[in-house]
């Protein structure tokens, strides 16, 4: 006799409201554990001894390449390319033996952040695969991250 009564109103909305709370409760705990996830991963990257560099290289000429000129907000927003084209990081090596159109200026460690940004920037067309070759104050130079 029991089976043929029907259930209040009230207690179908309360399991309603109690399955949609539990829902919820579900998707925050898998958003907040992939940040978590995420800053571990990055924490992980960041202290395993493998930061990323940056590498400039000086050339004689651009030749047939993409000339992109820096300009002082180049430098306020990559202070790490800064370092080392006008800073203390720029200790230019000898014109390379055999290719003396080039040689090696400095390098300096950055974050992966930086790493990203640099590489977005100045880093080589998706197509082609050229990389850029930046001027300032008359010299030429190539950018490369790690």
């Amino acid at each position: 006799m029991e089976e043929d009564r029907k259930p209040e109103p009230g207690n179908q909305f309360k399991t309603v409201g109690l399955i949609l709370a539990c829902v919820l409760a579900g998707i925050v705990a898998v958003a907040l554990g992939l940040m978590l996830a995420d800053a571990l991963i990055l924490y992980a990257y960041e202290s395993s001894g493998g930061q990323p560099m940056l590498y400039v290289m000086e050339r004689v000429e651009p030749g047939e390449n993409v000339v992109v000129p820096l300009t002082e907000r180049d430098f306020v927003d990559h202070p790490a390319l800064d370092v080392v084209i006008r800073g203390g990081e720029r200790n230019p090596s000898a014109w390379e033996w055999g290719a003396g159109d080039r040689r090696f200026i400095g390098g300096v460690r950055v974050s992966y952040a930086e790493s990203r940004a640099l590489q977005d920037a100045y880093g080589p067309d998706r197509e082609t695969w050229v990389y850029p070759h930046l001027e300032y104050e008359g010299a030429y130079y190539v950018v490369v991250t790690t």
